[in-house]
C-alpha cells in the first residue's frame, strides 16, 4: 500500500488555494476598471482587451526570464495584491476632488516588489501598474511617462537596500525623477509655469507618500507572505539576538566557528553571484543546536576531556546528528524565518559522520554488519546555492583547524579535497552549483583562509624570547 505524504498534499492544496485567490484578485481588478468606465460598451471591451494583453505579456515575461515564480504561488499573489492596491488608490485619487493624478503612488509598488522579490519582477510589474493607472486617468501618455520614470528611479535606488534608513535615499531618487519627468512633460505640452509648479509639488508629495507607504507595508508583507528580505537578514544578524548571545556565552568555540564559516560563505557567495548576506546570517545560526550539549563538540572542549571517549560510536554519532534537530527546535521556538530553518536543516545534508563510522568498523572488523545510514545526518541535502556554500564552508573551516602548519599549499590541498568529497558524495546535487561555481568557491576559500592563517614574521624580540631557557 503506497504511503500517503500528508505534507505534500497540504502543500499542493495550499498552492491551489493561492492560485484561485490570484485569479480572483485579477478578476476583481478587471471588474473595478470596467465599472469605472461605466456603460460605454465599446470602451469597456477595449479596456478588457488591453487588461488581458498586459496580463499575457507579463506571464510571457516571467515564463522566459523568471520562470521559477510559477512554482511559488505566494509570490504571484503578492504581485497581484500590490497591483490591486495600486489600482484602488489610483481610482480613489482620480475620483477625489482637488487631488492630482501625479499623486498616485506607483513608485511604492516598485519599491515593495524590488525589496520583497527582485528588480526584474518589479520592472514588469511597474509597466503593468503604470499602464493600468494611466488608463484609469484617461489614457494619459504623459502621466504614464511620469509613473514609469518615478518607478524606475524607485527600482534603481532600492535594489540594494539593506536597512530601512536606506529608503531615505530612495525618496531623493524618486523626487528627482518626478521633477525631471513632470518638467519635461510640461515643456512639451506648453503647460503654464504656475500650473507646472503645482504639478511638480504633487510629484514631490508623490515621492514622499510612496516611500511612507512602502515603509509601512514592507514589514506587513514580509510577515504575511513569509519573505525574508535583506533588511530582515540584517536584523537577524545583529549579535544582540538572544540565540547569538547564548551561543557566544555558552558555546564560545561554536560561536567563533560560526563567525569563521560566515566569513568564508559570504566571500564565496559574493564571488558566484549568490546572496552573501543570506549565507553569512545562515552561518551564524547553522549550529545553534549545539547549545543543547555544547561540551560534546570538539570546538568547545578547550580544557575538558573528550566526552565521547567512553561512549559507543553509534551513541556519539546520534549526539552529533541531534544538533540539527535541536537547532530546528530552537529556531522554531525563537520564530526564525523559514529560509534560516532550511539552512540549519541542510548544512550537513546527508553527510557521513566518518570518524565514528570508521571507529565502529575498526571495532567490529565487519563492515557489512554496520548500517551506514545510522552514521549519516538526516538531511535534506542543500537546495539553494547559499546552503550549498554554507555546507562547504562549514566542512572546510572544521578541517582547517586540524592543520598543524597551515601553509598556502596545505590549505589549497585541503580545500580541494573537501569540495571534491562533497561533490562525489552527491551532497551538491540539488543546489544548482555548477562546476564553474565550485572552482570560484574553491579559490575564494583558499584566499580567505590564507589571509586568516598567514605566517607571522618573527621579530628580533621573538628570537630573544625563544633563546631564553
Amino acid at each position: 500500500m503506497p504511503i500517503i505524504d500528508l505534507k505534500k498534499i497540504r502543500k499542493a492544496a495550499a498552492g491551489n488555494v493561492l492560485n484561485i485567490l490570484g485569479v480572483i484578485i485579477v478578476m476583481v481588478m478587471l471588474v473595478m476598471v470596467g465599472i469605472f468606465y461605466g456603460r460605454d460598451t465599446e470602451r469597456v471591451i477595449g479596456v478588457v482587451l488591453l487588461f488581458f494583453s498586459l496580463v499575457v505579456l507579463s506571464l510571457l515575461y516571467f515564463k522566459i526570464f523568471y520562470n521559477k515564480i510559477f512554482g511559488e504561488p505566494k509570490q504571484v499573489v503578492l504581485i497581484e495584491t500590490i497591483a490591486f492596491f495600486t489600482v484602488v488608490l489610483a481610482i480613489l485619487i482620480y475620483t477625489a476632488e482637488n487631488l492630482s493624478s501625479y499623486l498616485i503612488p506607483v513608485p511604492a509598488a516598485a519599491i515593495l516588489l524590488t525589496i520583497l522579490l527582485s528588480p526584474e519582477v518589479a520592472l514588469i510589474s511597474l509597466l503593468f501598474t503604470s499602464i493600468l493607472s494611466s488608463m484609469i486617468v484617461g489614457f494619459s501618455l504623459s502621466t504614464c511617462f511620469v509613473f514609469l520614470a518615478g518607478g524606475l528611479a524607485a527600482i534603481y535606488s532600492s535594489r540594494y537596500v539593506r536597512n530601512r534608513r536606506d529608503l531615505n535615499r530612495t525618496w531623493a531618487y524618486i523626487l528627482a525623477a518626478n521633477i525631471i519627468s513632470i518638467t519635461t512633460v510640461g515643456l512639451i505640452t506648453g503647460t503654464h509655469a504656475t500650473h507646472l509648479g503645482v504639478n511638480i509639488g504633487w510629484g514631490a508629495a508623490n515621492s514622499l507618500i510612496s516611500v511612507m507607504i512602502a515603509s509601512g507595508l514592507l514589514p506587513i508583507f514580509e510577515s504575511l507572505f513569509a519573505i525574508t528580505t535583506n533588511i530582515r537578514l540584517l536584523e537577524l544578524g545583529d549579535f544582540n539576538q538572544p540565540l547569538l548571545k547564548r551561543l557566544m556565552l555558552e558555546a564560545p568555540g561554536t560561536y567563533h566557528h560560526s563567525l569563521m564559516v560566515g566569513n568564508l560563505a559570504e566571500n564565496a557567495c559574493a564571488r558566484i553571484g549568490a546572496n552573501p548576506l543570506l549565507a553569512r546570517v545562515g552561518a551564524y545560526y547553522h549550529d545553534i543546536g549545539k547549545l543543547v550539549n555544547p561540551e560534546y563538540f570538539i570546538e568547545n572542549q578547550m580544557h575538558s576531556r573528550d566526552k565521547h571517549k567512553n561512549l559507543k560510536p553509534n551513541i556519539s554519532a546520534l549526539i552529533l546528528k541531534r544538533h540539527v534537530k535541536e537547532g530546528l527546535a530552537l529556531a522554531e521556538e525563537h520564530k526564525l524565518d523559514r529560509i534560516i530553518k532550511d539552512m540549519i536543516a541542510e548544512h550537513q545534508g546527508t553527510t557521513l559522520i566518518e570518524y565514528f563510522y570508521r571507529k565502529v568498523i575498526e571495532e567490529t572488523k565487519e563492515e557489512e554488519t554496520v548500517d551506514k545510514k545510522e552514521y549519516r545526518y538526516p538531511g535534506p541535502r542543500p537546495r539553494t546555492r547559499e546552503a550549498g556554500v554554507l555546507m562547504l564552508a562549514d566542512a572546510v573551516e572544521a578541517a582547517c583547524r586540524t592543520l598543524e602548519e597551515p601553509t598556502y599549499s596545505r590549505i589549497s590541498g585541503l580545500v580541494t579535497k573537501v569540495i571534491n568529497n562533497k561533490f562525489i558524495d552527491n551532497q551538491l546535487n540539488n543546489c544548482d552549483l555548477t562546476l564553474a561555481n565550485l572552482e570560484e568557491i574553491q579559490k575564494s576559500f583558499i584566499k580567505t583562509l590564507s589571509g586568516i592563517y598567514h605566517s607571522r614574521i618573527e621579530y628580533p624580540e621573538d628570537k630573544e624570547e625563544n633563546s631564553v631557557g
